[in-house]
């Protein structure tokens, strides 16, 4: 077993599985990788394991929040000191993998965040995604006071002592865990870095979270709400005498 696990979750992702898979063992870098099926009706389970991939099966749809926390359970069980989450639509560039690796061991950082915005991409953003984004990376610092660039990449790394502690329900209630669980994590005292990234458009299939419309609004309402219980959590943790891990 290796120090470091790539933690892939998937929803119907039977026309990327293999690519995504191969590509990653093509790197022969000193890591597992795991594949989170959530209840995929396609194949995509039997895809990941046709190209040498371990998969965690939900029986059905459960979602991505729930799809995130079976990866960390799953390293939890196995011990894993790193974890990395890599998207299975091959959106993500595993050129970047070695940059998140040697960013995760460093001393004083607990996550790592792959931004696409610290250098030029090749991924096309809608404009009420953007708008999203920006929304969310002033939420974060007014709450915070840490600048995040990227709070919806779902490119991450974690040590073992940030992710074991999100794998009981109570800690991890997130329908979409971006920018509401980098400020759960960040007012822990946990320390978040950022390295830039690059990611690519969607190569086959449709997004499960739209980037256009009024989609981008329900979500930032949704993630708002989300916010504000944590922010409830830990003041309520704080008055009583707890803390917060």
């Amino acid at each position: 077993m290796n120090d470091f696990l790539i933690i892939i979750p998937a929803f119907n992702e039977v026309d990327n599985m293999e690519s995504v898979v191969l590509t990653l063992k093509k790197l022969n870098y000193p890591f597992d990788i795991v594949i989170v099926d959530d209840g995929s009706t396609d194949g995509t389970a039997k895809k990941a394991i046709d190209s040498g991939s371990s998969v965690v099966s939900h029986p059905t749809n459960l979602g991505y929040s729930a799809a995130i926390q079976t990866g960390f359970k799953y390293a939890e069980k196995k011990n894993y000191p790193y974890v990395i989450f890599f998207d299975g639509d091959g959106q993500h560039d595993p050129n970047s993998i070695i940059d998140m690796m040697e960013a995760i061991t460093l001393e004083h950082v607990d996550v790592v965040i792959g931004s696409r915005f610290l250098q030029d991409g090749d991924m096309k953003i809608g404009v009420s995604k953007r708008m999203a984004i920006i929304f969310f990376q002033h939420i974060i610092y007014l709450t915070t006071k840490k600048r995040i660039t990227d709070p919806t990449s779902g490119f991450k790394a974690y040590k073992a002592n940030v992710y074991k502690l999100f794998t009981k329900p109570n800690e991890f209630f997130y329908d979409l865990p971006d920018s509401n669980f980098i400020i759960d994590i960040l007012l822990r005292k946990h320390t978040i870095l950022e390295i830039p990234v690059n990611m690519f458009d969607r190569q086959n299939g449709k997004s499960k979270i739209h980037n256009t419309g009024i989609k981008p609004f329900i979500y930032m309402a949704q993630t708002l709400l989300s916010i504000l219980i944590v922010i409830i959590k830990k003041k309520r943790i704080l008055k009583i005498g707890g803390k917060l891990e």
